[in-house]
């Protein structure tokens, strides 16, 4: 690895470190802010309502995922039950029908509150009073009701702001501009005096809340277990919210089964009622036409051909009962309705049933998808598709059916020809009777028919059960899911940490000033020549002792080393350099006066002028008169020597600018500056420029041919980022000689680079001395600074 490389590598560690010193630096921003959010976090912590997680798990029979495996007793008799499809199931779970209901049974719009002094408690069934509302108004779910306990007969009612609005008795019928109520006390020993908070919740809101709250989700894929859930500040109630929406879901479930069955016994008890009074007749004829005609019963042969007859009826009778329960099914079809399908226990045909049952399905899942979507919804139009392609398929089958059912009827009538023509051949009285008991048979085998009917659908109705079941009973977990306080205090310190570095760097994005020596590279690719810091509040003067022992003398010593690797090729005679910057204030006559004053230190004779014809500063800076100088010498008012003027430092000598110029740039332009300085090169060490700021006037452009190198002061936190296009263009066109950055009044404690700064790697104390009778004298917070290098 080479040197370069060794260099790049330390450049970036130091950048690293330079990236936390920057926020490192106000520690005491990011301490206040961590201080306010953890605080605020507590605070939340204090004030917010701790929630739980309610949940129970229900077990759905699917057929097709195979969970409807049990009892084959229950499976029999339970006659019109169908499989069910889980995702359906959830939709019905998270229905309106049911949360209406659910908060109808329990009177969920009605809230009770007991006040505290960080938040409210809801009492739920802890409550000492219930009211029951027949309406209200509109104020009543703005503003809470009051209601303080008196004793066990009566009550007071408050208002929002706890005015009294009356005093009344429990059960009492009330009317005022909440609404028309009664208040029924729960807990006779109740402490008088305890006031409940009451809220009221208009229904359809909650029903829309509840439905949006609930969650039904399936467990596995695999399985047809379903796991409800519910949030809630109190657990009791969260678990009595389950358990309420699992016995509605249960009685819905029940009750549609069940439906089937009504329909089909209220059919059997219609043709019960009308068999009964044909049989009740015919029975009468039997014992009218015995006493009357003297029979006591029949021959052998009537007997044969009673029983024939008997046979050959029960068949015609039951194709008759067949051919109306199509026309049943026909005349639903026929209908349009959208009510339960027609019963399939009188049905033999079992594709027909295999259809009836498939449209009884479906006519339920869509009226429970009806409850959910709106009309037009894709899904329940697929529902109603399937629907009419099933009573198409029905109407087709019950067409075969009746025609089969019409052949074998004509047959069965064709047998009762042939058995009623053999009849007429016995004697006329017992013909007469085989007549009317065969009215009494057929009679008969109708009723015990519909009667084992009967008992059929009854047993099936009554043994009808759930097709789902409660695996886990509701249960609440026994910390509350959020707020978390662990989350809320991480939230807090990423805020505290957040907050306080996006402040820096937007402050940093909005500060247009040069803050590092970083910003003059990056943007002119230029490297530092030096740096200058910041003079320090207790240093009286602009003229800095050369041989002190303070830090500031420090950097201007280092400036002076620096100068022997400029090649300035001044060919033995005096170096000529020259100092300007972007815009006045950013200190380079006070740079060129100390620097002048650290080269007149080492015995060099230094001279300084105060080219800056326009804001002279450098006479001030030495106490020295400038009525008399360049400006004389560039009229040819005077000669080279007489405008010398020695300073209160030892070989260093100023030429000040004289009276100010109207036409400072013409002057310079006349010719004689450049004698002047030829002359003082022979006569001087080094020979110091103090030039005006080359953004705003021409001056120093015109001087810098007759400089051996040039120095661009560039000050810490003043000089705007947009001037250094001034240097890039300077550097890119070559408009200056040997052209040389340096930075000025750097605030190492505001600096980036503080700690780490190119020319401040010494580790002493800012503005004092780096001896240890120095160090002795610094106070006790600037030495632990010094040692944790803050």
């Amino acid at each position: 690895m080479n040197n370069f490389e060794i260099l790049q590598e330390k450049e970036g560690e130091i950048d690293l470190k330079l990236y936390f010193l920057k926020y490192l630096r106000y520690w005491y921003w990011f301490g206040l802010a961590l201080l306010l959010t953890l605080g605020g976090a507590f605070l939340y912590l204090q004030y917010a309502v701790p929630i739980y997680k309610i949940s129970a798990t229900l077990l759905i029979k699917d057929e097709k995922k195979g969970s409807s495996a049990g009892n084959d007793i229950l499976k029999e008799l339970d006659m019109f039950s169908g499989s069910k499809i889980v995702e359906n199931e959830i939709e019905v779970i998270k229905s309106k029908v049911l949360a209406e209901k659910v908060i109808d049974d329990l009177n969920l719009t009605v809230s009770y509150y007991s006040e505290g002094w960080i938040r409210d408690v809801e009492l739920f069934k802890k409550s000492p009073v219930t009211l029951n509302y027949i309406s209200l108004k509109d104020i009543a779910y703005k503003d809470p009701l009051y209601i303080r306990l008196v004793d066990s007969q009566n009550f007071e009612l408050l208002d929002e702001n706890k005015s009294v609005l009356g005093k009344y008795i429990y059960t009492q019928s009330l009317s005022n501009s909440y609404g028309r109520f009664r208040v029924f006390l729960n807990n006779p020993k109740a402490k008088s005096g305890e006031i409940v908070k009451i809220r009221f919740a208009r229904r359809e809101e909650m029903v829309q809340a509840f439905t949006k709250d609930i969650q039904v989700e399936l467990i596995n894929p695999k399985s047809t277990v379903l796991q409800l859930g519910l949030e809630d500040a109190v657990p009791e109630k969260g678990r009595t919210i389950l358990t309420k929406l699992i016995d509605v879901y249960t009685f819905s479930s029940l009750e549609d089964k069940n439906s089937e069955a009504t329909a089909t016994l209220r059919f059997i008890g219609e043709r019960l009622q009308l068999i009964t009074g044909e049989l009740k007749d015919v029975e009468k004829d039997v014992e009218v036409y015995k006493t009357t005609q003297g029979i006591t019963d029949l021959s052998a042969e009537g007997n044969l051909f009673l029983e024939k007859v008997k046979d050959n009826d029960a068949k015609l009778s039951e194709v008759d009962i067949q051919l109306k329960v199509l026309d049943g099914v026909e005349r639903y079809l026929a209908s349009g309705q959208n009510n339960v399908a027609p019963a399939t226990l009188m049905v033999n045909d079992p594709i027909l049933t295999s259809f009836i049952e498939k449209l009884g399905e479906l006519e339920l899942q869509r009226e429970r998808t009806s409850r959910t979507v709106q009309a037009g919804n894709p899904f329940l139009e697929t529902i109603n598709t399937q629907i009419a392609n099933t009573k198409q398929a029905i109407r087709e089958n019950v067409s075969n059916q009746k025609k089969g059912l019409i052949i074998t009827r004509n047959g069965l009538q064709g047998n009762n020809n042939r058995f009623e023509s053999a009849i007429r051949t016995i004697p006329r009285k017992e013909r007469e009777f085989v007549n009317i008991q065969r009215q009494q048979n057929i009679k008969e085998s109708l009723y015990l028919l519909l009667l084992q009917k009967r008992e059929e659908t009854a047993l099936s109705y009554a043994s009808t059960v759930t097709d789902s079941r409660v695996v886990d009973t509701p249960h609440a977990t026994s910390k509350p899911i959020k707020p978390t306080p662990r989350i809320i205090y991480l939230v807090a310190l990423l805020l505290g940490a957040i907050i306080p570095a996006a402040v820096i760097n937007i402050r940093e994005l909005l500060n247009d000033r040069v803050q590092s020596r970083k910003d003059i590279e990056n943007a002119t690719g230029m490297t530092i020549f030096g740096e200058v810091a910041q003079k320090s509040k207790d240093i009286e003067g602009s003229l800095i002792d050369a041989k002190s022992r303070s830090f500031l003398s420090e950097q201007f010593r280092t400036l002076r080393t620096n100068l022997q690797y400029i090649n300035t090729n001044s060919n033995g005679k005096g170096t000529v350099l020259l100092f300007t910057s972007s815009t006045s204030g950013e200190g380079k006559s006070f740079v060129t006066l100390n620097l002048a004053a650290s080269l007149a230190s080492l015995d060099k004779k230094v001279a300084v002028l105060e080219l800056d014809l326009r804001k002279p500063k450098l006479s001030s800076y030495l106490n020295t008169n400038r009525e008399f100088g360049i400006s004389n010498y560039l009229v040819g008012a005077t000669n080279e020597t007489d405008i010398i003027k020695p300073t209160s430092v030892n070989n260093l000598f100023l030429i000040s600018s004289g009276p100010i110029p109207p036409n400072p740039a013409e002057l310079l332009s006349n010719g004689r500056i450049e004698t002047l300085i030829n002359v003082y090169r022979e006569t001087f060490d080094y020979v110091l420029i103090d030039s005006p700021p080359v953004g705003l006037v021409t001056d120093s452009m015109l001087l810098s041919p007759y400089a051996d190198a040039c120095f661009y002061l560039v000050r810490h936190e003043v000089t705007p980022k947009q001037n250094l296009n001034i240097l890039n263009d300077l550097k890119k066109f070559d408009k200056m000689k040997s052209l040389n950055v340096i930075l000025n009044g750097v605030n190492y404690k505001n600096s980036q680079e503080y700690r780490y700064g190119y020319g401040y790697g010494y580790g002493y104390g800012y503005g004092k001395g780096y001896y240890i009778e120095d160090f002795k004298k610094s106070s006790f917070i600037k030495r632990m600074r010094k040692k944790f290098k803050l």
